[in-house]
């Protein structure tokens, strides 16, 4: 048939961009070109279209195709195949009705097939069968997926196609070393510039940064290759903020797994990052961009009543002498609830903030005799604490034995019929009572000769010694961080600076105040391990 050089349009259509079977967009497009040619059908529009034609609802590309060709006059529409138009009953039955209409004709390439409004019945079934043939390869490919990714979910491995950023699929190799075609697991991108970038992301929002300041900071650091910077949006930095796949597991159709693949932002910027959210950020339109130093709602009022946020509030002014302006640095409860009648007063300049917090450290630095000198208290304790641990292992074990003995002994008089049934059952239970106490003391025992609570007071007092110098070599942000690890609660309390001081920390302070480090003897002294700890307050990732 010739149709004159009528205008066609062709939807090329692939349901992913790695699509390798055989249709991608060149080879449907070149046989297409070769049929119009070959029936003098004007090809004036090419649609190449990457979604799936399984669900109507979800072609957004393809309807907003079609409805254009229509709109330009477009009659004839060319397919590869039947799968190419439609893998549901709805498109189906739209396109029918445009055929019946006479606003349509369908050409059908591979099978040399063209369905217009005179086509016969016959033909119009025939697709509807090919129609539901394929709908039908779809719930059977669907469900075979879904079985797929479920299977290596639970084995550890992420199933999806993209993985987050910073981590790429790798293929599997056979016992030869050759690639497998099937079967990928999760490894760490090897561009070391993505993962450092991801990295950098976690540890700017550590620091309280907002998405956007974080995005910036990002950019200005070179992470980000010029053509690439508008496409990098404050939603991809959040998302990536909040995705459990760098917390060590990911999540498939609403179940939870745990992942095999390399987690490489460390722990304790995590737990910095989850104590981020969840807390709402305070913004003000006179509030410059930056925020301030402490203008994450790093600070809270201390009026009882109050509690808001305080916020940064730069004040620039001109110095008369030289006519230069000058920011000045200032921060100031939000009064979201009204409590305070006024805020004269009640400002603060960073310098000052700066100042107490440079104090706290000051109290919480002791000198390097005083670490020694704990440190070797520390220690003779400990071995204290082992001698008589010890020495309580053996006296358990020793009772053990002795309680073997009594079994056997109430085992004999059984037989020779001193004990009889009722009685020898009941001295054996309790026999096997007093054998589990003495076990469960016995493990407790030897759980209790453990040397990791000296490491980490070790770790604390090396920490103690070396304050002041790391807060002289810090940045503003990297102090905040450090400030975190050793005081808690920070308030503003008008213009004074309030917080506590997290464990030990808080009795360095005392003791640096009182001028003197060892306590005195108790006089029933007790060198029970407890005793020797209860100074400590950290764990070892928390230094």
């Amino acid at each position: 048939m010739n149709w004159n050089g009528e205008k066609a349009a062709t939807f090329l259509r692939v349901s992913s961009k790695r699509q390798e079977d055989g249709n991608s967009h060149e080879i449907q497009e070149n046989h297409v070109k070769q049929y119009c040619n070959d029936i003098d059908l004007n090809l004036s529009r090419i649609f190449r279209i990457v979604e799936s034609a399984k669900r109507a609802q979800t072609r957004k590309k393809y309807a907003a195709a079609r409805e254009q060709a229509l709109a330009e006059g477009i009659q004839h529409f060319v397919f590869y195949m039947y799968d190419r138009e439609t893998r549901n009953l709805t498109d189906n039955e739209a396109n029918e009705q445009l055929v019946r209409d006479g606003k349509l004709i369908i050409h059908y390439v591979s099978d040399n097939k063209v369905l217009h409004k005179g086509s016969a019945d016959a033909d119009f079934f025939l697709r509807d069968i090919q129609a539901a043939t394929n709908k039908n390869f779809c719930r059977n490919l669907s469900t075979k997926v879904i079985d797929s990714q479920r299977v290596k979910a639970e084995s550890g491995w992420f199933p999806g196609n993209i993985p987050p950023l910073g981590y790429v699929h790798q293929k599997l190799r056979d016992e030869f070393g050759k690639e497998l075609k099937r079967g990928t697991i999760i490894v760490k991108d090897p561009d070391s510039k993505i993962v450092r970038q991801v990295q950098r992301e976690f540890e700017l929002r550590a620091q309280r940064m907002p998405f956007a300041l974080i995005r910036r900071q990002i950019i200005a650091e070179g992470f980000m290759p010029p053509s690439e910077i508008s496409k990098y949006y404050t939603s991809g930095i959040e998302k990536r903020l909040k995705n459990k796949f760098y917390r060590g597991c990911f999540v498939l159709r609403g179940v939870e797994y745990k992942g095999k693949h390399e987690i490489f932002i460390p722990k304790h910027i995590i737990a910095a990052v989850d104590r981020t959210f969840g807390k709402k950020n305070v913004y003000r339109k006179n509030v410059s961009a930056d925020n301030g130093v402490f203008g994450f709602g790093w600070l809270k009022c201390g009026n009882p009543n109050c509690g808001c946020h305080v916020v940064y509030d730069p004040k620039e002014k001109a110095i008369k002498k030289t006519g230069e302006r000058k920011t000045f640095h200032y921060y100031h409860c939000t009064n979201g609830k009204g409590v305070h009648s006024s805020l004269k007063g009640l400002s603060i300049n960073e310098g000052s903030i700066w100042e107490s917090l440079g104090s706290s450290i000051d109290e919480m630095t002791i000198p390097q005799s005083w670490a020694d000198g704990i440190t070797d208290a520390l220690n003779k304790t400990h071995d204290k604490v082992r001698a008589a641990r010890k020495q309580e292992i053996e006296g358990y074990k020793s009772a053990l034995l002795g309680l073997h003995s009594r079994e056997d002994d109430a085992y004999l008089d059984f037989k020779k019929g001193i004990l009889d049934e009722l009685g020898y059952k009941r001295q054996i239970e309790r026999i096997r009572q007093e054998q589990l106490t003495l076990t469960e003391l016995l493990e407790k025992s030897n759980n209790d000769i453990d040397d990791a609570y000296l490491e980490t007071s070790k770790s604390i007092l090396e920490l103690a010694t070396q304050l002041r110098s790391l807060w002289n070599d810090r940045t503003p942000q990297e102090r905040l961080m450090l400030i975190d690890k050793v005081l808690s609660n920070p308030v503003l309390d008008g213009k004074t600076l309030r917080y506590d001081y997290k464990k030990p920390f808080g009795v360095l302070a005392k003791m640096r105040r009182d001028g003197i480090w060892r306590p005195r003897r108790d006089l029933n002294p007790c060198y029970r391990r407890e005793r020797a700890m209860s100074w400590t307050g950290l764990d070892d990732g928390d230094i």
